[in-house]
């Protein structure tokens, strides 16, 4: 087991939008034995530059702008440039994969402990295969890139149409693998990442086309080798709470101090997602409790709260 007091952790955010919500996540990673790597989508007008000077300790790289398309290849690919600066930079154990509206709900202090006590572990919440899953990768999605994103336009249909098309002519591009769906936010050590960096050019060979494959990726490469057994039945480490926004469409739900209880557990170390002013009540509760000394949230935090105060930012 390697001394917490040497473990080093890269974090990888991937950023949309919300300056200030990335502003205090950066903030909040700031430690000695962390870096911070970041992208910011090409699509956004974030400004960066008063993003590079918000830490004392940890160095915060941005890498590369790129446009991301949701559920298209390049959600891989900004994960795998991720991934890759900082594996070449080296020298670390654990990386750590956020979007831009991620918090860590317990303090640094206990987060290098807890990687130190549970090092060698890799945090991946595998999660039931959905309806029509295979054909996210079996067959080519050549219009999910450039003309649908997360819309639900016409070129949607004619792109599933194509996939079953190819499905009835025999295209089964990865006929015969196992894959698996995770959730895409993950906690892995530097022997996943060195495998994962082996293998970057046929990933991005056999990725590209796919859909929504930044929740199959990772995990479905590892199957296979030893690294297979080597995750934690605590998951992925991270409090994320689905709501269905349509019929088709399931999305984060924004949290606030109504979730306090939910972030005591000592499993849970980050959550998502948080949006201002909704999320302001929470960060306080969080940030008060670690300058008050404590590894992060209780459950008895949660009655000190001023229910007036909670039901305000619920309706902001």
């Amino acid at each position: 087991m390697i001394e917490e007091s040497a473990m080093r952790h890269a974090y990888l955010i991937i950023a949309h939008d919300r300056q200030e919500e990335l502003s205090k996540l950066i903030r909040a990673l700031d430690h000695a034995n962390n870096s911070i790597y970041v992208h910011v989508d090409a699509k956004s007008s974030m400004d960066i530059e008063p993003l590079k000077e918000l830490t004392v300790h940890s160095p915060v790289k941005f890498i590369e702008r790129r446009p991301i398309t949701w559920g298209g290849f390049s959600g891989v690919d900004v994960e795998m440039r991720l991934f890759e600066a900082a594996y070449t930079d080296g020298g670390y154990r654990y990386y750590h994969v956020m979007s831009g509206v991620d918090y860590p709900v317990k303090s640094q202090e206990y987060i290098q402990r807890y990687f130190a006590q549970h090092d060698g572990e890799n945090f991946i919440q595998i999660e039931p295969d959905l309806e029509r899953f295979r054909m996210r990768f079996d067959q080519y999605h050549w219009l999910q890139e450039p003309f649908v994103g997360k819309r639900r336009n016409l070129w949607k249909y004619v792109d599933f149409a194509s996939c079953y098309v190819q499905r009835l002519v025999g295209v089964q591009r990865f006929k015969g693998r196992t894959m698996r769906r995770t959730i895409n936010w993950v906690s892995v050590t530097d022997a996943v990442v060195a495998e994962l960096m082996r293998r970057k050019n046929a990933i991005r060979k056999n990725y590209r086309w796919t859909y929504c494959c930044d929740e199959v990726f990772l995990m479905s490469e590892l199957i296979g080798t030893p690294l297979e057994y080597t995750l934690s039945s605590a998951g992925n480490l991270r409090y994320i709470d689905w709501e269905w926004v349509s019929a088709r469409d399931s999305s984060p739900r924004v949290l606030t101090a109504r979730d306090i209880d939910r972030l005591a557990d000592p499993d849970i170390l980050f959550a998502r997602k948080f949006n201002i002013p909704q999320s302001l009540e929470l960060y306080d509760a969080i940030d008060d409790a670690i300058a008050a000394g404590h590894d992060g949230l209780s459950h008895t935090m949660a009655a000190h709260l001023d229910p007036l105060e909670s039901d305000k930012e619920k309706t902001s």
